[in-house]
Formats: structure tokens, sequence, C-alpha cells
């Protein structure tokens, strides 16, 4: 071999060497140096961790019956990729839809593969749609709310959002409920409960392998919530502002029925409102306020309930105490106060049967600026009613000036409901005390929290705010206020079959563009029965209703009435003078 071979040879020689301890070098690197890494990544891509959605607890009523729950339901999303390289099988897609074929298409998009095209699928149409076996075709469960008895109490119990979130190495996104408005908002933490997680293994295309499939952590449910609210006495009320909307055409209605020794919340309910069910309903603003807390309004003489307490508390004056009530007109630091009808000398009693302003005014004269403050802050007014943390959103704690910024005839208007701004919950409440023996209860509309064995996980029990008034004042001011539905009282109309009844009516000129109108009013009305055992209250603020009446006792009168009598029902108050009846009859 000549020296020129020689050389060649080595070289090769050498550059197989070179080559051979780079390929070493390398090999020894990645397994020594990079291992880790390039193995984390090779489980990333094979390997993906998927949270796995917690089921929604239920809402339910004082009596167990579900007001909210959640159910399964098939969305239809569409692969874009996969339809745009076949675009002529849409047809029969859009024919199954019964909807024009450009349409559909219009959504089609190639970068997008998860296109939602028709939620909510019944069971017929996904089998007609699943027999069209059309590879861009997309089948999803999900759960969604679902709210059997629509917008029946939709401001107590409000709504969720669904909200997708992103999942890192998994190719769709995740549907979760978070609630956002009303009981579903408040008690989200209970009902949501804590998501799992799912380990799933993944084909060369990403896609999941099913039958390597297993779960790391279960999810746990989110638990149910139990109101006070009963669906009957809610259905009750809600039939009740429906006529009152068609008869008088106001611009809202405002009811709530509440046990006064609990504080619990019965029924409650708004017009205009919403249904959760239907997004569409929602549009409007209005349509989602819950007027019952958020609405401030003058309430007119239903505020004199508040009035006569204070008065019997202070010790200025008795149920017979007389009161000279000028013949209808009064004049009082230069300016002129009437009544609805002329009247002499009346006793405190009778001022209330008959809603005597002047009686009133001089009334508020008697107790003085700080007498009258002190009483009305003790009632509950000024101030927020529910407890912070398991509160409905959205409550007002109205409008009471302090008496430093009281004008010269503040005195003779605040004890008749003006000067002073309320919602309908502080109104119902304050009687709630009246009839409470003098207790201000805390409202509540949440009863328990319990588990899906119905096992009590959380207690929300009566709590007492203060004792506003004395046993005995209380019983004063109900027995005034039974005679307020007798002949003679303003408040006829609200009288209720077999039982005797308390309450107040109100009629108050409304503050338009900074004046008192002639024309629009609320029309009020808040009781209570049986009087001298009261099982439920009912408080209705009717705002600006239309037509030739716009009394309380006419407009919201017979509203007390009609739900009275159907609430006495459903929970099994006998008449007055039945168990007396039945003892002699059983009697030998």
């Amino acid at each position: 071999m000549n020296e020129s071979m020689r050389v060649r040879a080595m070289l090769v020689v050498v550059l197989f060497s070179l080559g051979f301890t780079i390929i070493s070098g390398r090999l020894v690197y990645l397994q020594l140096v990079c291992h880790e890494k390039f193995q984390n990544e090779a489980v990333r891509n094979q390997y993906a961790i998927v949270p796995v959605p917690a089921l929604r607890g239920r809402i339910l009523d004082a009596q167990g019956r579900v007001l909210v729950q959640s159910v399964t339901t098939i969305d239809l999303r569409i692969d874009g990729k996969v339809a745009s390289e076949n675009p002529d099988s849409l047809d029969a897609v859009a024919k199954t839809l019964q909807m024009p074929v450009e349409t559909l298409r219009s959504q089609i998009k190639p970068d997008d593969r998860y296109i939602l095209i028709r939620p909510d699928l019944d069971t017929a149409l996904q089998e007609s749609l699943k027999n069209l076996k059309n590879r861009s075709l997309i089948f999803v469960s999900r759960v969604r709310r679902s709210y059997p008895n629509g917008a029946e109490a939709s401001h107590v119990i409000g709504f969720t959002n669904e909200i997708m979130r992103k999942v890192e190495n998994y190719p769709q996104p995740i549907a979760m409920e978070k609630g956002v408005y009303g009981i579903e908002q408040v008690a989200d933490n209970y009902l949501s409960g804590i998501a799992g997680e799912r380990r799933i293994v993944l084909n060369g295309s990403r896609k999941e392998i099913a039958a390597y499939r297993q779960y790391d952590r279960q999810p746990r449910n989110g638990l149910d919530v139990v109101l006070t609210v009963d669906q009957v006495v809610q259905h009750v009320i809600e039939e009740e502002a429906d006529r009152l909307v068609r008869d008088f055409s106001p611009k809202t209605v405002s009811i709530i029925v509440l046990r006064p020794s609990t504080g619990e919340v019965l029924g409650m309910t708004n017009r205009p409102t919403f249904d959760p069910n239907d997004r569409k309903t929602m549009a409007e603003p209005e349509n989602l306020k819950n007027c019952a807390i958020s609405n401030m309004y003058e309430p007119g003489s239903t505020f004199k309930i508040v009035t006569t307490a204070a008065v019997l508390s202070e010790g200025v004056a008795d149920l017979d105490t007389p009161i000279y009530c000028e013949n209808g007109r009064f004049f009082y630091a230069g300016h002129w106060l009437e009544d609805t009808s002329p009247h002499g000398t009346l006793s405190l009693r009778e001022a209330l049967k008959v809603s005597s302003n002047i009686g009133f005014a001089k009334l508020g004269l008697a107790l003085g600026e700080d007498r009258m403050y002190r009483q009305i802050r003790l009632m509950g007014f000024g101030e927020v009613t529910q407890a912070p943390g398991m509160a409905l959103p959205g409550e007002q704690r109205g409008m009471l000036r302090p008496p430093s910024n009281w004008s010269k005839v503040s005195l003779t208007r605040l004890p008749i409901g003006y000067e002073v701004a309320v919602t309908n919950l502080q109104m119902a409440l304050a009687m709630g005390a009246i009839a409470n023996e003098g207790k201000l209860m805390e409202p509540r509309l949440i009863k328990a929290v319990v588990d899906s064995n119905g096992r009590v996980v959380k207690q929300f029990l009566p709590r007492v705010v203060r004792q506003v008034v004395t046993r005995e004042v209380a019983a004063k001011v109900t027995k005034a206020l039974e005679g307020v539905l007798e002949e003679g009282g303003t408040a006829t109309l609200a009288k209720v079959a077999n039982f005797t009844a308390a309450g107040k009516t109100g009629t108050a000129y409304k503050l338009v563009n900074g004046a008192y109108g002639s024309s629009a009013y609320y029309s009020s009305f808040v009781g209570f029965l049986p009087s001298d055992n009261p099982q439920f209250l009912v408080s209705i603020v009717v705002d600006e209703p239309q037509g030739p009446m716009h009394f309380g006792g006419k407009v919201a009168g017979p509203a007390f009435r009609n739900i009275a009598t159907q609430v006495a029902q459903q929970l099994n108050l006998l008449p007055e003078g039945t168990q007396t009846v039945l003892a002699r009859r059983v009697q030998p």
C-alpha cells in the first residue's frame, strides 16, 4: 500500500472515530444530563391531568322541594377543520337542525375545532344527528343549571354563569358553573363543591385513549342549600303580583311574606322579574333588580306604626289619649298639613284607624327630635337588615338624616312617613317586631346546608337583633292595628274571613323631579295574622299604580287579603273558634 492510500485510510479511521466519539458524547449528554428534561417532556406528551368539575348542589325550599338542580345535557359542536375539508357534508346537518345551510356555513372557521352550534339537544335530535355519521360533529356532555319553577323566586335564587376554563395540555376547555346572583352567588362555596382530577393517556394525535382513563381524585359534589322559602307560598305571591300588574300597571311591585317569630322569609317577589332559564329576560337591568331590598321609598302612613310604638314607649300618650285634629287642616312652621277627611278630637287608637296625618304630626311634636330619631333607629331604619356573609347583594340601608339636618317641619313629616326612605324588607321587619312581642329579628333566607343524604352540615338559627319595644307596648300597638281593618278603618278590604288580622295602609305622594305631584303614589299595606298569635306577615309595595284607585287600602289591601287567605290554608291555620267548637263536640 502506497503512502497516499495509507493517509486516506488513516483519515477515514480518524473521521469515523471522531464521528462515533461525537455521537457517543451526544448520547452520554442526552442520557445523563438531559434525561430528566426529556422524560418529563415525553410524559407531558403522553399524559394529561384534566380537572373534573363537581356536580353543583341543589337549592331546596323549606319543605325539601327542588327549586334548582343540575341536569345533564348534550351540546352539539363542530370541528371547523374537518367540516371545511368537506363543506357539502354540512347540508344534511343544517337540514336536520332545521336551519339555513348558509347560516351554518357562516359559523365554520377552519382554525376553530370546537365551535358551539346548538346547546341542549333533545334525545330525538341527538339520534338524528348521530345517524348522519358526520366526522365533524362533536357531541359534548355538559351539566347545566335547571330552574323548574321558571321566574318564581328568581330574585332570591339568582343564577349562575358558565365559565370555560382552558387546561394545559388538554385540547378542549372545561365548562364550570359559578354563582353570580342571589343565593347561587351567596352560597357558591357550599354549592360548587370541589373539583376532582382525571389522568388521561394521549395517542400520537393528542386524543385520549379511553381504555387507560383513571381517576387520581374523584370530585366532591356540592352541598344542598335549604331555604326558608316555601314554594307554595311563593307561588301564591307570584300570582298576586301578576294580578297587581294587570290591574294597575305599576312601575314596580314588591311582596314579602315572613314569619315574625323567626325572621324566616317564606316568600319574596318583585315585578318586573326574569326567568333564569331564559337569558333574554335578563337583558333589561330593571328585571334583575330585587326591589324588596334595593328600592328605597317614602312609606307614608305605614310608618305610623313606628310613631305609635314610640309615643307609647316614651310615655307621651296612651291609646285613649285625645288628640285635636284641627278639622282636617293644620298650619305649622309656614306649611299646611291636611287629612283626607276632616276630624275633630280623636284618640290615638282612632287616629291610627283613620290614619290622621294631623294627629300623628302632633304626636311627633310631643315626642321631640331626639326621642323620635332614637325610636326610628331602634326599629332598624337607616341600617341594612341582613348580616354579612350570607346576605343577598344589593340591599340599601335607606335614608334617615340626623336631627341636626332636619327642617322646622321635619318633626311633623317623619311621624307620617315622609323625609325618611325605607326598603320593603325594613318595613316588614319593623312590623314583625310588633308582631313578635317587641323583638326585632334578623331576616333569614337560608335554613340549612345539607349533604346528599340530608344530614345537616350547617344550620342557620333565628337571631334576635334587639328588643325595640316592650311586650306590653307591642300588644297595645297590635290592638290598635286590628281597628284599621274594622268598619271605618282604612283597610276594610284587607279583612280576612275567619281571622283577626292587624295591619296598616300607606298612601304616599311620590317625589318626582324634586316636587310631590298629585298623580304618582306609593300604595302599600303591611299586616299579620292571627293578631293574637302571629304566624306570618305580608308586606306589599306598589309603585305608581295607574287608574282612579291609588289608596293603599284599595290597591294593596285586597292583595293582602288574597295572599293571607291562601297562606293561612297552606300553613294549616285553623279559623278562629274552630278549636273551641271541636272541643265542645268531643265532650261527653
